[in-house]
């Protein structure tokens, strides 16, 4: 098993290569270019300063050429540059097509249950910074051919310097270390405090959408509470930002003492040649050249000290990126699915949210025929929504069995098992797109049927509607200029979109709770007949709709408290009785 950092590493490269081959080979290309020219220079310094003092008619000719070179090597690198802009800016531009694609098409196999714990949510904040702020890979890879580049030059620099006296060589290697640990240990710091802010920096994108979403704005404004809120943010903003100022200050002080130790060790090397000079073992034109050539060797050397912590600041970033790719995923079944012919049953179903301490669902055990109508009914946090998850196959159980036909639902491929399925969930999403396209993204294949659609939105009673804002085909949401719809009205298009697929099984989470109590019973009266022969659980606040149900499933602290007909459990007394008596009060 490779250690992680080797791992990441290549993975890194490999994806490079793969979806950003001229970011690659270009940044390869030039910095390898510069590396070999930058190391002549300092040599082709030493030569040219040797042949200055005592040109001849036979040198001169060298002398020029040597010249000529050196300006190559110092002009050359602009080009490099322009070659690395271009690089960095095709990067820019395939990011989204790369590492963003990449994280798109794993979340959609990230087990649902995981997204409501928060340390994937901050496992996910931090990749997306990664690859949208950073550029993963392509920038760590910029720096290594940085490292690359600043190693050789040093080493021939080292050389150089070492031929003029080996004295001069442990003072630039000391202060190059000193600083070196010390940057190191800062990176090290920022890292950890970075990432331990993971959920602060989330809650701080939390407000900040607040005061930019529309609905946000308008309850602010209304309610009064937008200091309140402001207060907020800028509490949870100053504890990020003091953190992190406490973190520089310490890091800004320990740089000071390497800068010391740089110039003490600087000031010891001019002092050693000057010693050698007087002492007649360096000439003063290799005196000059001596000089030259230390400050060349202390700026690469602490250049290479930037590129270092530039590479193991962009390969954390990196490690962020990929560790999302360790994230659970969903255990995919073997068996294909088969559309169910009898039942749906739970044994015994036991499950924990990530993080919770009690359980959602405490041993539950019912059966829903194929083609029931089953309502599901309980008070708040008893356990209806998470029950209907398991039904569904979304979820899965930590103990217990959910079978379709006697088979486990851990056993089979769930892609089947979702395409017989069909949902309208409590918070369904306002997609900014036309009436027809909100209505058949649940089954984009039939989105010419006409006499489909029509038949869909009559159920739901949408005639009036359709014609009020001029056909299937207007873009809804004032946000790009569409038609607005009210509440009532985007919750007739959830559930026509949930109807719209053929599917055997269909699950209606709360499908009426944005509407009046006329409109509901117009609503599941044309619901009702158009699901037949469908399998249908229905998850409801409101006891209206289980008249009509073959079976009512009460809910009670994540166990089934009952399960009946309507008259049963209403003569029965129980727990849906006296939620039928509270309701009736109010009509």
């Amino acid at each position: 098993m490779k250690s992680k950092p080797f791992r990441y590493f290549w993975q890194s490269i490999r994806d490079m290569h793969r979806f950003m081959p001229f970011l690659l080979w270009g940044k390869l290309t030039a910095s390898i270019g510069e590396g070999i020219l930058q190391v002549w220079q300092p040599v082709l310094i030493a030569e040219i300063f040797g042949l200055a003092p005592c040109l001849t008619d036979a040198n001169r000719h060298i002398f020029r050429q040597k010249t000529i070179f050196l300006c190559i090597c110092v002009g050359f690198p602009a080009v490099c540059s322009m070659i690395l802009r271009a690089a960095g800016l095709y990067g820019e531009g395939r990011k989204d097509k790369s590492y963003g694609w990449n994280m798109f098409g794993f979340s959609r196999g990230i087990r649902l249950e995981a997204l409501d714990d928060a340390k994937v949510l901050d496992c996910f904040q931090k990749a997306d910074a990664a690859y949208s702020r950073h550029l993963a890979g392509s920038r760590m890879f910029s720096y290594l051919l940085m490292n690359v580049e600043s190693v050789l030059v040093c080493i021939s620099t080292f050389l150089v310097v070492g031929s003029f006296s080996p004295w001069l060589l442990p003072g630039v290697t000391v202060g190059f270390l000193f600083h070196l640990l010390i940057d190191i240990h800062a990176e090290r710091k920022r890292t950890e405090t970075y990432r331990g802010q993971s959920m602060k920096r989330r809650r701080l994108q939390y407000f900040w959408r607040l005061f930019c979403t529309k609905e946000s704005v308008k309850e602010m404004r209304i309610l009064g509470f937008h200091n309140y809120l402001k207060e907020k943010w800028v509490a949870a903003n100053v504890d990020v930002v003091q953190e992190m100022e406490e973190l520089e200050l310490k890091a800004m002080k320990l740089s000071a003492a390497g800068v010391l130790v740089k110039n003490l060790c600087y000031v010891a090397n001019v002092a050693i040649a000057l010693l050698l000079m007087v002492k007649n073992e360096l000439a003063a034109g290799q005196f000059a050249a001596c000089l030259t050539a230390f400050g060349l060797l202390q700026d690469k050397l602490f250049m290479l000290d930037t590129f270092l912590i530039s590479f193991l600041n962009s390969y954390h970033h990196v490690e962020e990126y990929y560790d999302f790719f360790e994230t659970e995923t969903d255990r995919e079944g073997t068996e294909t699915y088969q559309p169910f012919q009898r039942e749906i049953s739970l044994c015994d179903v036991r499950f924990r949210y990530p993080g919770a301490q009690s359980w959602a669902l405490d041993g539950v055990n019912l059966t829903i025929r194929k083609g029931e109508h089953v309502v599901i009914v309980g008070v708040n946090g008893s356990g209806k929504t998470t029950l209907s998850r398991l039904l569904t196959g979304v979820y899965l159980a930590d103990s217990g069995s959910v079978c379709y036909d006697g088979r486990n639902v851990t056993e089979i491929r769930r892609k089947g098992l979702y395409q017989d399925i069909s949902a309208v969930i409590q918070d369904f999403v306002h997609y900014r797109f036309s009436l027809r396209e909100n209505i058949c993204v649940s089954d984009f294949r039939r989105k010419e049927d006409e006499e489909h659609i029509r038949n869909v939105t009559d159920a739901v009673g949408m005639q009036e509607m359709i014609q009020s804002i001029g056909g299937l085909d207007c873009e809804l949401g004032s946000e790009f200029g569409g038609r607005e719809l009210s509440g009532g009205e985007w919750q007739k298009v959830a559930i026509a979109r949930g109807l719209f697929k053929d599917s055997g099984v269909l699950l209606l989470d709360e499908p009426t709770a944005a509407l009046d109590p006329i409109a509901e019973y117009e609503i599941l009266t044309g619901f009702l007949k158009l699901i037949q022969r469908r399998t249908s659980i229905i998850i409801s606040h409101r006891v209206g709709i289980c008249r009509h149900a073959d079976k009512i499933i009460v809910m009670k602290a994540g166990k089934v408290a009952e399960c009946g007909t309507h008259e049963e459990l209403k003569n029965a007394g129980g727990e849906y009785a006296r939620i039928w008596k509270a309701q009736a009060k109010w009509y």
